[in-house]
């Protein structure tokens, strides 16, 4: 006998069990958790010390493994780059048609998973099966705390700051080629590199969480996190967001061997390929160095690899000993490989 599903709403008894099984939501502030029939989470707000309430959605639509997790983790990274601590989510779930219970049941574990791990509580959501998706797909809402004097705005990096990259260029990108694209890179790329860069989502992993929280201390004036178009994109979105000028030394880029290699056979650019697990932090050169001291001792790969300059000197990448335009496109080109799985 078939558990499949058929369009519309998961079945009542079925969905009050997968929430009762898999929520995470068990938070003294939270006093309504996601439950049938009720239409909002409830949080308590009263008396909280971290006045400022954070908030990001981001999707994750396209055909990619470990889909909860990616939508947990970039959530994640926006909120750390506003320097707040992620705290709650809201998650609207769609099946494909001929989804099973099981394929429900699986993604909700992966989700609750991802979620507990970082301590988030999911408050609410929502849950169908639908003939307008080819695979599940995932839209999340997440909140995070900060207080109000310590909130960092991408728009923060300021003329004469250190340019500072931590993780590397593509991971996420480099995470995705590796895992699904594994069978047209055999025999191209070397089986042990496919195999560490399969493992890219958690190792050097795809969440900058950790990162933040040291470079919080160190009083930056901008955090960003690269997603989509890719290390390319996230600098040009730092020098537009702040009006300034930029110069980067290609050369100083960490990009991972894995990377090169596979994107050597994808015709993929390192620099434009999904780049979560990177974090840009513009921050005074005076501290600069102690931050990328403490990196070092904690084990997470950091180099400066550049500088915020003034307007007038344009976004610039210096390679080969030349200063050419650093150029960056809207979309990534990983999409389109992606929507032909």
């Amino acid at each position: 006998m078939t558990n499949e599903l058929k369009n519309g709403k998961i079945p009542d008894e079925d969905l009050s069990r997968i929430l009762e099984k898999y929520t995470n939501s068990q938070n003294e502030r939270v006093l309504l958790g996601p439950k049938l029939g009720e239409d909002a989470g409830i949080i308590d707000m009263s008396g909280i010390e971290n006045n400022c309430l954070a908030v990001t959605v981001d999707p994750i639509l396209v055909n990619i493994k470990n889909a909860p997790y990616f939508a947990v983790a970039i959530n994640v990274n926006d909120i750390v780059t506003r320097g707040a601590t992620p705290k709650w989510a809201a998650a609207s779930v769609f099946f494909p048609e001929h989804s099973t219970l099981d394929n429900v049941e699986a993604f909700f574990k992966e989700l609750y998973a991802a979620a507990k791990q970082f301590e988030i509580a999911i408050v609410t959501g929502h849950t169908e099966v639908t003939n307008s998706v080819k695979n599940p797909g995932i839209v999340l809402t997440m909140f995070g705390e900060v207080q109000k004097d310590k909130v960092l705005r991408t728009s923060g990096a300021k003329e004469g700051d250190s340019l500072i990259l931590t993780g590397g260029a593509g991971i996420e990108g480099t995470a995705i080629l590796a895992a699904d694209f594994y069978q047209s890179l055999q025999g191209k790329v070397d089986e042990e590199i496919l195999k560490r860069a399969q493992k890219f989502l958690y190792d050097p992993g795809i969440c900058i969480a950790a990162a933040a929280k040291i470079a919080w201390k160190y009083s930056p004036n901008s955090l960003h996190d690269p997603t989509e178009g890719g290390l390319r994109k996230g600098i040009e979105e730092v020098a537009l967001a702040s009006r300034n000028g930029i110069l980067v030394h290609y050369d100083k880029i960490p990009i991972r061997e894995e990377t090169r290699q596979i994107c050597a056979v994808t015709g993929d650019d390192p620099l434009g390929i999904f780049g979560s697990g990177a974090l840009l932090i513009s921050i005074p050169p005076e501290r600069a160095e102690g931050l990328l001291n403490e990196y070092q001792t904690v084990g997470i790969l950091a180099r400066e690899i550049g500088t915020i300059t003034s307007p007038d000197k344009g976004r610039l990448l210096h390679y080969h000993g030349k200063s050419i335009p650093l150029e960056a496109s809207y979309t990534d080109g990983l999409i389109s490989k992606l929507e032909t799985l």
